[in-house]
């Protein structure tokens, strides 16, 4: 048969945020698979240039609506040691609540998608009740269900007390088995396993030649983790060691696996967290702080993998903020996994990696093809716009 260009997207059912697929197809089977980003400039980055760490620190945190607190922890991991702050062992237990909670709300959030996908509409549901009561303990915690931004440099806006904790416990308590049912239907379901097994396979050499993170990579057999390998805050406390969830199946099949097995990890920090913390203790008042130093970085493990933050500081104003988010890692897959696939599998595949287009998106501003910078002010007020 003759080969022929199927495109996809921008803007498609199947995808839930912008990108284009160019699909070489022979008959129904993918020959060549290329892809374009670039339709959700937000311009991140440069809204914390020249603005102070905590101002900058606000910007960061709404990098992603999904995983907000992995990007304020990547900033704060890089910023607290060049200003000398000591931070207190209850603060850094707090962050890593959020954090686990965050990575459970992320994976209920995709297992829906991953349903929608498929076409099981009640089992979308299913997974997206549950994730309501992780956005509700968001809400008693902090105050906001999505972006909920708890951290100050050094500190935090607020003390998790003995009410709070304990209706982090009850909450757990209460999606745990549902979670359980779920896990079961995804791991023995006719039609999920038909349609996930043995497509869209990444085997361990080509996950490690690629450099790809966080559960896509693990499940291809990849063990790194950046709370095992290089623990950070809390996770650097032996009771909270991570115990990473590792498969072998590398395909969508194993990748959705093990994000269901993530969550009950995430649930056992979470629960062991709120036994340490002392619910009487107050956290800090927030202190000026001075970065002393130029350059920095800083590295956490998000829901979809190692997420890495660099800073350039001048002034004690963010001079340049660079930021490599986990999405960014594991897109270049999709031109080597589609080949060989059949069209009809291309919305499995492409959600079995979890991508978060939006958050990984950047700004390219050229003008007679040089380079042009423009400041978060500049672009704000529409001063170069034309």
């Amino acid at each position: 048969m003759h080969e022929k260009i199927f495109p996809i997207g921008p803007q498609h059912p199947s995808l839930k945020e912008p990108i284009f697929l160019k699909l070489h197809v022979d008959g129904s089977y993918i020959t060549k698979a290329e892809f374009n980003l670039g339709y959700t400039h937000r311009g991140v980055e440069k809204c914390a240039e020249g603005y102070l760490l905590d101002t900058a620190l606000h910007a960061v945190q709404r990098t992603c609506g999904i995983c907000s607190q992995c990007h304020s922890m990547a900033f704060l991991n890089a910023v607290e040691p060049m200003t000398g702050v000591q931070v207190p062992e209850k603060v850094y237990l707090q962050r890593l609540i959020t954090a686990e909670l965050e990575r459970i709300h992320s994976h209920l959030l995709w297992g829906g998608v991953m349903a929608h996908e498929i076409g099981l509409e009640t089992l979308f549901m299913y997974y997206w009740r549950e994730r309501e009561h992780i956005l509700d303990i968001f809400d008693e915690l902090t105050g906001n269900r999505v972006h909920h931004s708890p951290d100050l440099i050094g500190t935090a806006k607020r003390s998790f007390n003995k009410e709070n904790l304990q209706m982090v416990l009850e909450k757990l308590d209460l999606v745990e088995p549902e979670i359980k049912e779920l896990r079961n239907v995804m791991e023995n379901h006719d039609v999920i396993t038909s349609r996930f097994k043995k497509h869209g396979n990444i085997p361990k050499k080509m996950a490690e030649d690629l450099d790809l993170v966080g559960p896509t990579a693990r499940a291809s057999g990849v063990n790194y983790d950046v709370r095992q390998n290089a623990p950070y805050m809390a996770y650097g406390i032996k009771e909270l060691k991570v115990k990473p969830v590792i498969r072998s199946e590398g395909d969508s099949w194993g990748r959705t696996m093990i994000r269901c097995d993530e969550i009950f990890e995430s649930m056992r920090l979470v629960r062991k967290a709120c036994e340490m913390i002392d619910p009487n203790e107050e956290v800090p008042k927030k202190k000026n702080l001075i970065a002393k130093g130029d350059f920095s970085r800083g590295r956490t493990e998000a829901p979809r993998g190692e997420n890495f933050h660099f800073v350039a500081i001048e002034n004690n104003r963010i001079k340049r903020l660079k930021l490599r988010t986990p999405t960014l890692a594991n897109v270049i897959s999709y031109a080597r996994i589609m080949e060989g696939e059949d069209i009809t599998d291309v919305p499995v595949i492409v959600m079995s990696l979890d991508p978060c287009i939006s958050c990984m998106e950047r700004v390219a501003v050229i003008r007679n093809g040089k380079q042009e910078n423009w400041t978060s002010h500049e672009l704000f007020e529409g001063k170069k716009y034309d």
